[in-house]
């Protein structure tokens, strides 16, 4: 699954996926009760004239299909190119969650229910009749690394990173992990993480630790995931504001809002400090480019996000090519680096964010040295990858460092610097 090669195949097969354009519905607008419906006339700001302190914002490239059938509570920030789709069954998001990037809801039966406090993080898929953080309990649950018990009264949900929940039932106080699946009828109980790569796919599976796909959540897990949520409050309102000031700051290549945690301020392409709110992509705040503005247009497809509004800089070497629905996002505080010619396969992720040892975050940052091909579907979190090395589809390398001339296999999880290597099951 996991072994080093002395030649570079990844590149020879990332394309370039071919260009769709968003679409965005325009029906009336219905606002009530602190909460509203993302019309045109409600966005990106819903309700269009609530204040930054509760507003709801919805990026412009996020497509919403059927917005009349879509209820969105207050402080939810919807991230580029992030897709709700309400056509066949109603969609509602409570107050102070989030739908980051490229994240696909799409809902059938009775809908898809997302309670508050639900991060749904980069690539996470929901469709079906889903409940997610709408019912469970709040503890108290047994820390498994001090047999100690905790609760948490003011719960959050984490469907982490390219993880899909199929027609499911995700109670508070849980993790789905990168990579990982819940499928229909199953309800993950309260108190549960589902681990990476993982497919749940009984009820039996989400409750019993010794299959080995659930472990119980920790108040590490609890202190992450309140940390993500006041950060994509800060979103909300840090783009409302954007927004509010000039429409077209919220557009194409452009400013971070100042938080924080971030000092604002615009990309650079070439060395030359650049605003575009035309261009198709997201590129936002302090992400430093090598190439200039031809060349990048020439390089990368459609759908991209490369966000510096958490952590930053960004410094990122000449692009080989980037295929479409790419993502680039940092935990705050921290930076992200990547060479010169890399291939990034379409819904490819790389995450900046320091690597935990001894259970404190103050490892090394994430880094990718020169050519190196992540295929689609990718995940790279908290990890160094050596140059010529690649990563193959659907594969994850979490809190690690890989040297030179590594090939990862398609549906693999490595983790932990090999401690964890385990298949992706779906």
């Amino acid at each position: 699954m996991f072994k080093p090669r002395a030649t570079f195949r990844a590149l020879a097969v990332i394309i370039l996926a071919v260009v769709i354009s968003t679409q965005i519905y325009n029906q009336p607008a219905v606002a009530a009760g602190g909460t509203c419906n993302p019309t045109a006339v409600n966005r990106p700001v819903c309700p269009s004239a609530a204040p930054s302190d509760t507003a709801t914002f919805l990026d412009p490239t996020a497509t919403v299909t059927n917005p009349t059938n879509i209820t969105l509570g207050e402080k939810v920030y919807v991230a580029p190119f992030s897709n709700l789709d309400a056509t066949y069954a109603p969609i509602s998001i409570a107050a102070d969650s989030n739908v980051q990037d490229q994240v696909r809801i799409t809902a059938s039966g009775s809908g898809v229910q997302i309670g508050p406090r639900v991060i749904m993080a980069h690539m996470a898929t929901v469709k079906g009749a889903a409940k997610i953080g709408t019912q469970g309990s709040t503890g108290p649950f047994t820390n498994p690394n001090t047999n100690t018990q905790f609760s948490n009264d003011v719960p959050e949900v984490f469907l982490a990173f390219n993880c899909e929940i199929d027609g499911a039932t995700i109670e508070r106080n849980t993790v789905v992990n990168f990579l990982a699946r819940v499928g229909p009828g199953v309800t993950l109980p309260a108190g549960k993480v589902v681990l990476p790569g993982k497919n749940v796919t009984t009820n039996y599976q989400a409750t019993s630790g010794a299959l080995g796909k659930v472990a119980n959540l920790t108040e590490a897990d609890v202190a992450l995931m309140e940390g993500i949520i006041e950060v994509n409050e800060a979103f909300a309102k840090g783009y409302t504001e954007l927004a509010t000031a000039d429409p077209t700051n919220v557009t194409g290549i452009n400013y971070a809002p100042v938080t924080a945690f971030n000092s604002g301020g615009l990309p650079q392409l070439a060395g030359n400090s650049t605003r575009d709110p035309n261009f198709r992509n997201r590129i936002i705040g302090n992400v430093v480019l090598e190439d200039n503005f031809h060349n990048l247009n020439y390089k990368i497809g459609h759908r991209i996000s490369l966000r510096a509004d958490e952590g930053e800089p960004f410094n990122v070497g000449q692009i080989a090519g980037m295929a479409n629905d790419v993502v680039f996002h940092a935990l705050e505080t921290t930076s992200l680096t990547v060479g010169d010619h890399i291939g990034y396969g379409p819904r490819a992720l790389v995450h900046g964010g320091r690597q935990v040892v001894n259970g404190v975050a103050n490892g090394p940052e994430t880094s990718l040295g020169d050519a190196i091909g992540l295929g689609p579907n990718s995940v790279i979190f908290r990890s160094v990858i050596g140059s010529k090395s690649a990563i193959g589809q659907r594969s994850a390398v979490f809190n690690s460092t890989l040297p030179s001339r590594t090939y990862v296999r398609s549906r693999v999880i490595y983790a932990d610097n090999g401690n964890l290597i385990s298949s992706v099951e779906w």
